[in-house]
Order: C-alpha cells, then sequence, then structure tokens
C-alpha cells in the first residue's frame, strides 16, 4: 500500500492543516496563518532533526547522516534550506512529503508536551492518561506544560520574525490557542516568554505599527 492510501500516514500539508484547524483546499499558500506556518515548521524541523522520519513518494528520506544519504537527499536538503531559512515552500512539496502517525504521536507527547492533531488524536496510547488532565479546551490543566508551551510558541514565531512586539504576540489566536494562554493574564505569559525575546529591551508605549513577515490574527475572545 502507497503511504498516500495509508492511514498511518499523512503528508505535511494535510497534517499541519488539521493541526491548525484549516482546511487544506481553502489555503492560499501565498498568504497562510501564522497557526498553520507553525504547524509546518514544527513538522519540518522535527525531521531534519530525526525526532520523526518522513518520506518522499513512499522513499524513505534522511535515513541517516552519511554522506551517501546527503547526496542522494540533497534535493530535500534545499528544500528544508528554502523554509527554515527564508520561509519559503511549495505546496506540492509538502503535500508529497508523509510522516507516520505512531512517530508523530509519541514526539508529541514526549518531546513537544502537546496533543497531537486531531485526527490522529482518537488513536493516541496514551489516550486515557491525557483526557484526564485536559481542560474542557482539551489542554493540559498543568500550568508549567503551559509555560512551556507558550514560551515554545514565541521561540518559533520569533525565530520567524525577531520584529513581532511581545503584545501582538501575546494577544495573538496561536497564543491564547494553543498555548492556552485563555487561563492567564497576560503579563504572565509575558514573563513566560520575555527569555526568547530577541529584542531584550523594548520601548515603552504602545507597539510600533508595523507589518509583520507572518500574518499574526487576534484572538476574537479579546476583541471589544
Amino acid at each position: 500500500m502507497h503511504v498516500e492510501n495509508n492511514p498511518d500516514f499523512k503528508s505535511i500539508w494535510q497534517l499541519a492543516h488539521d493541526w491548525a484547524g484549516e482546511e487544506s483546499n481553502q489555503t492560499n499558500p501565498a498568504a497562510i496563518s501564522s497557526e498553520l506556518r507553525l504547524a509546518i515548521d514544527r513538522l519540518i524541523r522535527a525531521i531534519g532533526s530525526k525526532e520523526i522520519s518522513a518520506r518522499w513518494k513512499g522513499r524513505r528520506i534522511f535515513i541517516d547522516d552519511s554522506f551517501l544519504s546527503f547526496i542522494f537527499d540533497f534535493w530535500h536538503a534545499i528544500k528544508f534550506y528554502r523554509w527554515l531559512i527564508h520561509n519559503k515552500f511549495s505546496k506540492d512539496y509538502l503535500d508529497n512529503l508523509y510522516v507516520k502517525r505512531n512517530e508523530v504521536i509519541i514526539w508529541c507527547d514526549k518531546i513537544l508536551l502537546l496533543n497531537p492533531p486531531p485526527c490522529w488524536m482518537s488513536k493516541h496510547p496514551l489516550g486515557e492518561q491525557i483526557s484526564a488532565k485536559e481542560t474542557k479546551n482539551c489542554r493540559p490543566a498543568n500550568e508549567t506544560e503551559d509555560r512551556i508551551r507558550c514560551h515554545a510558541i514565541a521561540s518559533a514565531l520569533w525565530e520567524l520574525d525577531p520584529a513581532i512586539h511581545p503584545a501582538h504576540m501575546v494577544q495573538s489566536t496561536i497564543m491564547q490557542r494553543f498555548g492556552n494562554g485563555r487561563d492567564y493574564n497576560e503579563g504572565t505569559i509575558k514573563d513566560w516568554i520575555k527569555s526568547a525575546d530577541p529584542h531584550k529591551k523594548r520601548k515603552k508605549g504602545p507597539p510600533p505599527k508595523i507589518e509583520y513577515k507572518i500574518k499574526l490574527i487576534k484572538d476574537p475572545q479579546l476583541e471589544d
């Protein structure tokens, strides 16, 4: 069975959309949301660091660190470089790059401390243990885990665009929803993420009105 017809595999494009709660057939590749960009970035980095494996149209890539592997997968290395350094990607490429269900689930649980994408949530081997800790919003109730999540989200977003102001970061849907920030005040979250801020000193007063490299959406629950 080919990976594209196997329920234990999903492409990066499909899985990232499910993780971000978006429809893959409605996305404009030239204007993706910050939530979707973060989901893609997490998966690509996990493949690059060999935390999870990847398959290109059925063939596994980045098998090891040998010279032969580098030669055979040089084209893929260029694709990863374009994403990680220049934030440029190909929808067709991401829709043919597949990851395996059990590896993603274990990676989410052991390394990210995040729930896996919803499409694979029901098959989580530790589902009973997780459900006992979750809140009504399907987020772990442990404050330490929430702090780690918020810090990880902020680090990833600031790596994509160092200009993002902490005030906009804290109020974004991705921080409020995926970081479980809705259960905390803005001052708490700012304190959690300040060590990740590439600009250690920010000017006091309202955030400057500039256009960021990525689209940050203010959480609807914070709207007046």
